[in-house]
């Protein structure tokens, strides 16, 4: 009985971060609630998951609103406009599925491929403001060179991305299982398993090419 409590049985180790996934679920979805904020909401999430990745333990609550705090201005001055962007061309293929002549529908071509590289900057963005201390310019220049560099990564998250979206646009069953999965613990869920590669992936990374890792002044002193 006492191996089955043991925090160092596999089935505790799961459960727990299980539960810290929903607790980091939870507090993504607070702080996501006025839109604007998604973008800092997205950068603290994605630390808190790099961390457990990295087996760091981080303390969820403390850890995230601080993370959020501190990459607030940042965040959301990448965030907003890339919002905007989104909006406009999503938008642009509605006009083209559903206003303007299906002759025209080779317009979504391009659409497509803006979306695509917005999607790959995305991916690569957030969690990098929420690991490094950086410019915004090397934020995005970085993320365009990590997108490009690890395409076979990018295409993937791309894919589960649009995947889910095709998934809950297919019926409305399958839209309020999706909803239901992702309000319970499927952003954090999906921000975990995009970690798995992007902790290997920045790890990869020169130090000197790339930008420094954010060292957290409260630990380094308690060292």
């Amino acid at each position: 009985m006492n191996q089955i409590f043991n925090p160092d049985n596999p089935v505790m180790r799961f459960l727990s971060k299980f539960c810290d996934l929903m607790l980091l679920n939870l507090l993504f979805l607070i702080t996501s609630i006025p839109i604007f904020t998604i973008g800092a909401s997205t950068a603290a999430m994605y630390k808190i998951t790099l961390q457990i990745v990295a087996n760091d333990d981080p303390y969820i609550i403390k850890g995230y609103f601080k993370a959020f705090r501190e990459n607030f201005k940042q965040a959301t001055v990448i965030w907003i406009p890339i919002l905007l962007v989104l909006i406009f061309f999503a938008v642009d293929l509605y006009v083209v599925y559903n206003i303007i002549d299906p002759s025209y529908s080779y317009l979504q071509f391009p659409i497509w491929i803006i979306m695509f590289v917005i999607l790959s900057i995305i991916i690569y963005a957030f969690p990098m403001i929420g690991r490094y201390k950086a410019t915004n310019k090397q934020i995005l220049k970085n993320s365009v060179l990590l997108s490009v560099a690890n395409m076979p990564v990018t295409i993937m998250i791309v894919a589960i991305y649009v995947g889910i979206a095709y998934l809950a646009s297919s019926s409305a069953k399958a839209l309020i299982i999706t909803i239901s999965i992702l309000l319970f613990f499927g952003f954090s869920a999906i921000a975990f398993y995009n970690s798995l590669f992007l902790i290997r992936i920045f790890f990869k990374c020169n130090p000197d090419e790339m930008i420094a890792p954010e060292v957290d002044e409260e630990e380094a002193s308690s060292n």
